[in-house]
């Protein structure tokens, strides 16, 4: 009961952070499209081009798309196929719920000093066009993992521990 309890709270920290994360996302979405705009302008309307922007919009499509992969996998809205599971009674479907948030958590977890490494070595890098360092882009790769490890793992114990408030956050369809 105290793990069960234990489980839940950390579920809805991790919710909230989630939120926090996804306007994040929000945010650096519109700086890349308004970095976009901007250069589109610039090439079309006056000629132009700016040297920087391309540069800037890759820096925030690599945050977008690693700190997305978080949000996407915490939502449970990333692509999956559904069909054979769907076929399994429902301890099956748990199992194999479990065996995937276990096989990412892990995946993430092994990928993570690697991302590290590759921080490490870029950061001692400048970005041709903006100057400053390829850690500002690079860093996303290790924040990104260990927000995918740590999510994967809040959503492996809330498997485990939660299976009917899993259920029902994650399977709406299966009830009723």
């Amino acid at each position: 009961m105290i793990l069960k309890a234990l489980i839940t709270r950390v579920n809805k920290v991790y919710d909230g952070f989630n939120k926090i994360n996804e306007c994040f996302i929000i945010l650096v979405l519109a700086v890349m499209s308004l970095d976009i705009f901007i250069q589109v302008i610039s090439r079309w309307v006056f000629g132009n081009p700016l040297t920087w922007s391309e540069e800037l919009a890759r820096y925030l499509f690599v945050w977008i798309s690693l700190m997305g992969a978080a949000w996407c996998g915490r939502s449970h809205i990333h692509v999956r196929m559904t069909v054979v599971v769907n076929m399994l009674p429902p301890g099956g479907i748990r199992v194999v719920q479990i065996l995937i948030s276990a096989i990412c958590a892990v995946t993430c977890i092994y990928l993570f000093p690697y991302a590290c490494e590759i921080f490490a070595a870029q950061s001692k890098l400048k970005a041709v066009t903006l100057g400053v360092s390829l850690g500002i882009e690079y860093i996303a790769a290790p924040v990104g993992v260990f927000l995918m490890a740590l999510q994967w793992t809040v959503d492996l114990l809330f498997a485990l521990f939660d299976w009917e408030g899993y259920k029902a956050r994650y399977m709406p369809e299966e009830e009723g």
